[in-house]
């Protein structure tokens, strides 16, 4: 029920757009695709970022960005500060993980808009 109220309230702001702008049929089902399309796309980064995918990859960018720019000790002293900071951590695996859910929702809901526009339209 949690996850229904979100989609739902996202076709319904997808109605109100349309009657709101006056968009023609097409431009409508365009719109909603692009976004849902963006939602969706977003949402699949959220995930990667957050199974630690890509974590390598961005921890050999940060070796040689410090090769480059060094840091000073009491730089990299807070940098492990936080990396150990639970509270910390938890706030941007949870906050990840509601940013991932409300794009696929925004995202899935906006498919189902441009769908049903383009089974109305034919």
């Amino acid at each position: 029920m949690k996850k229904l109220i979100p989609f739902l309230l996202t076709i319904l702001v997808w109605i109100v757009i349309k009657k709101a702008a006056d968009l023609s049929q097409v431009d409508f089902i365009n719109h909603s695709f692009l976004v849902g399309i963006i939602s969706l796309s977003a949402g699949a980064c959220f995930v990667i970022f957050q199974s630690g995918f890509l974590s390598l990859f961005f921890k050999g960018f940060r070796m040689l960005g410090s090769f480059a720019a060094p840091k000073s000790r009491a730089m990299e002293r807070v940098d492990q500060l936080v990396s150990e900071d639970e509270g910390w951590q938890y706030f941007k695996n949870k906050l990840t993980g509601q940013l991932a859910l409300s794009t696929f929702l925004i995202g899935c809901s906006s498919l189902a808009v441009s769908l049903a526009g383009l089974v109305l339209y034919y």
